[in-house]
């Protein structure tokens, strides 16, 4: 079964998540509409690999992000990363450093994976984020503070997981 992957749905406070993980980790979670696409995704994800749905496997998974999104509890789940750019995977690896509510521009990322003129790559590879919650690209704001785009639920989502870590990492400095 080490070669399998696993999948489930959850129904969480930003609606219908799919994940698909392996045995070392989260590697994919997005919204879909309904149990039969969160199945058509997870049957064509990797098709060199077979993919089980296995919720009883995510349980504790699931509980941390409900966690996060009702309570703001910050969010460490184990995953492994596949695919991608190598800029993109030095992005990614940037976002995972960022602090539980910090914020930092698409053009200070940039800089800092050695790419300052590449603003718009370090924005796709946001995008192209697989594991949205747990590398936490919803923490990418635009220089002038706006919140640029946001793969999983768009701006609504975005805006309440940055508003809800603000209000919990401004709590625990009082």
């Amino acid at each position: 079964m080490s070669d399998s992957l696993f999948y489930t749905t959850h129904d969480s406070d930003i609606g219908k998540l799919l994940l698909i993980a392996s045995s070392k980790g989260l590697r994919y979670i997005t919204l879909v509409e309904s149990d039969a696409a969160a199945r058509e995704i997870a049957r064509n994800y990797d098709v060199n690999q077979p993919i089980i749905e296995m919720p009883g496997f995510f349980a504790t998974t699931c509980g941390e992000i409900d966690n996060y999104l009702e309570a703001g509890k910050p969010l460490k789940l184990p995953y492994e990363l596949v695919g991608g750019t190598a800029l993109q995977r030095m992005v990614w690896l940037e976002l995972s450093r960022l602090r539980y509510g910090e914020t930092i521009s698409y053009s200070n990322l940039a800089e800092k994976v050695g790419f300052p003129r590449a603003v718009r790559a370090v924005a796709s590879a946001c995008g192209a984020n697989p594991i949205p919650l747990v590398i936490p690209c919803h923490r990418v704001i635009s220089k002038d503070g706006s919140l640029g785009g946001f793969s999983l639920g768009g701006l609504e989502v975005k805006e309440r997981l940055l508003a809800l870590e603000s209000k919990l990492r401004f709590a625990a400095a009082s």
